[in-house]
């Protein structure tokens, strides 16, 4: 139809009112094309007023059932839920068999949202990391006691081997120790052979002993190899 179909004009001559269902247009719609219809009068001279309200009439009747089948309602009609869902069907949810699927045979199954199981495994993961921090800390801190008891103890068990060997040294009042003035055979009885020998000066590795004319004048201790000395002696320049 190229223009609008009054639909109030067919309620009106129906006798109808726009909240009427779709069986009661039907009906209604039968009772008013036997009155109008030309083969239900014979005995009535044709109306050419009639037979256009009758064409009026099927038209708008049949545009009204073009509406409802594109619809799902008739003209006028509030819009329900139902016609609604007639003319566009609800879609399926493609995720509803994943939540709502059964668990497995002998497993109870307690519906739990999706946020609050992320929610739980989160905490689980910073509860992991923080136990494993916890447990790094502790081993440092115990490995940084241990090794610091161990160098205490092993300076203080040093310096009192130290100690030791100081007393021991100075309680030994009759050990031979070079002095000025003492012979080659003397400091030899002493220290022993030189490792080697330049003129008058006797060496015992990184330490020591200058002679001159057979007399000791001067030495030298190192502590990689130290010499049975006393106090550092006064250097004797000659006679």
């Amino acid at each position: 139809m190229t223009r609008e179909t009054d639909f109030l004009d067919l309620y009106r001559q129906l006798g109808l009112s726009p909240g009427c269902d779709l069986a009661e247009l039907k009906q209604a719609y039968r009772r008013r094309v036997a009155m109008l219809h030309p083969d239900r009068r014979p005995n009535l001279a044709i109306d050419a007023r009639a037979s256009a309200r009758l064409q009026r009439l099927t038209a708008q009747y049949g545009a009204a059932m073009d509406f409802h089948r594109r619809h799902g309602r008739l003209p006028g009609a509030p819009v329900t839920r139902d016609a609604t869902s007639d003319v566009f069907p609800a879609v399926a949810d493609p995720f509803a068999a994943s939540r709502t699927a059964p668990p497995l045979a002998g497993t109870p199954f307690h519906p739990v949202s999706e946020v609050a199981a992320a929610k739980r495994r989160t905490r689980g993961r910073v509860a992991v990391v923080l136990v494993v921090v916890a447990l790094g800390v502790f081993a440092w801190n115990l490995y940084s006691a241990s090794f610091g008891a161990g160098a205490g103890s092993v300076s203080e068990d040093d310096t009192q081997s130290s100690d030791a060997a100081t007393v021991a040294q100075d309680d030994a009042p009759d050990a031979p120790a070079l002095r000025l003035g003492m012979s080659a055979d003397e400091v030899r009885a002493i220290e022993g052979d030189p490792v080697s020998t330049h003129g008058d000066l006797w060496e015992y590795g990184p330490s020591w002993v200058r002679f001159d004319r057979d007399q000791v004048v001067d030495w030298h201790s190192s502590p990689l190899r130290a010499l049975h000395t006393g106090d550092r002696p006064a250097q004797i320049t000659g006679h």
